[in-house]
């Protein structure tokens, strides 16, 4: 799946996704684990990981000291699609759009191997 919904041409969001290669903390009532934070928009988020929540069960995503509350919405392999309880703060947002901008700094090679690194499968 390329991206978390759809912003444009008949998609049900409408809301912008920002492409964001960070570092997400997944918590449920079980456990609590770390993920890598897709994208992500006002209305959700988007997540790559090992053994994430299943469909429909509740969590908070805490990215960047920005936490959201939400539930799964849909699965795929290794990604989540997360809906967020209400919508995020502009606040919040800007926030998270800051923290992705200093992440584009990286180069794509050690963006993944963090990504690899972080999700426990680096070699």
């Amino acid at each position: 799946m390329g991206t978390f919904g759809k912003c444009k041409g008949g998609g049900r969001r409408s809301a912008t996704r920002t492409t964001a290669p960070l570092l997400a903390t997944v918590t449920t009532l079980a456990r609590s684990q770390s993920a890598v934070l897709v994208d992500v928009s006002s209305t959700g988020a988007r997540l790559r990981g090992t053994d994430l929540p299943e469909t429909g069960e509740e969590l908070f995503l805490n990215v960047e000291g920005v936490i959201a509350f939400g539930t799964v919405a849909w699965m795929e392999d290794a990604e989540r699609g997360i809906a967020f309880e209400s919508d995020l703060a502009a606040s919040d947002e800007t926030r998270l759009r800051q923290a992705v901008a200093l992440a584009r700094g990286l180069p794509p090679d050690i963006r993944a191997a963090l990504d690899d690194w972080t999700l426990g499968v680096a070699r």
